[in-house]
C-alpha cells in the first residue's frame, strides 16, 4: 500500500468522527489562486497548475489541497488557490510557467488547525463544515487564517463521489488573539 493510500486509508476511518486539533507541516507547492465563478469550477486551476507539473516533470509529494481565502461560504465569485505538493528539493524551472499566476511557494507550518475529516460527496462538504466551526466555537479559538480542503482520496471513476476522503483544515488562535486575513498565509 502506498503512503497516499496509507493517509486516505486512515483517513477514511476518521470521518464522521469529532473534530481533533492537529499542527500542519510546511509545504512546499506549485499554486495558482484566482477568483472562480464556484467552487466546482476550480477544475480549470487544476488543469493549468497539472499542465505546469508535467512539463516541468515534477512528482506529486502529498495530498493536494485548496485554500479559500473568502470568510465563509459563497455561491459565486470564491477566492481560491489550489496547490499541488512537490519535493522541497524539486527543481523548477519557474520562468517556464504556462501563465504568470503559477507560483511555487512554501506554505509556512500552522501550529494549531481544527480539523474535520468528510467521506462523501463535496455537494455534501458544507454538513462537515458546519460540524467543524461549532465546534471550534465550543474550544475558545476562532479561525486565523484561511481555511484548507485537503484532498486524501479522490477517484475520477467514482462519479457519486461516495468514495472521497477531504480533511478540512482551519487554522486558529486563542481568542485573545484577533485574526489577520489581510496577507493570507
Amino acid at each position: 500500500m502506498s503512503e497516499c493510500d496509507a493517509i486516505a486509508v486512515a483517513a477514511a476511518k476518521a470521518a464522521g468522527k469529532p473534530p481533533v486539533f492537529k499542527s500542519l507541516p510546511e509545504v512546499r507547492v506549485v499554486a495558482l489562486r484566482a477568483v472562480i465563478p464556484n467552487y466546482r469550477a476550480q477544475r480549470v486551476l487544476w488543469d493549468q497548475v497539472l499542465a505546469f507539473t508535467r512539463s516541468q516533470g515534477l512528482a506529486i509529494a502529498g495530498p493536494c489541497l485548496t485554500i479559500y481565502y473568502d470568510q465563509g461560504y459563497k455561491e459565486k465569485d470564491v477566492d481560491a488557490e489550489v496547490c499541488l505538493p512537490i519535493a522541497n528539493d524539486a527543481k523548477v524551472d519557474e520562468n517556464a510557467a504556462l501563465t504568470p499566476a503559477i507560483t511555487v511557494r512554501v506554505l509556512p507550518a500552522v501550529l494549531r488547525a481544527a480539523s474535520a475529516v468528510h467521506l462523501g460527496s463535496y455537494d455534501e462538504l458544507n454538513a462537515a463544515y458546519l460540524k467543524l466551526y461549532e465546534w471550534i466555537g465550543t474550544q475558545g479559538v476562532e479561525p486565523n487564517a484561511p481555511v484548507r480542503e485537503v484532498y486524501l482520496r479522490m477517484d475520477l471513476e467514482d462519479a457519486s463521489e461516495k468514495s472521497f476522503v477531504t480533511e478540512i483544515q482551519q487554522p486558529v488562535a486563542s481568542l485573545s488573539a484577533s485574526p489577520d486575513y489581510s496577507h493570507g498565509y
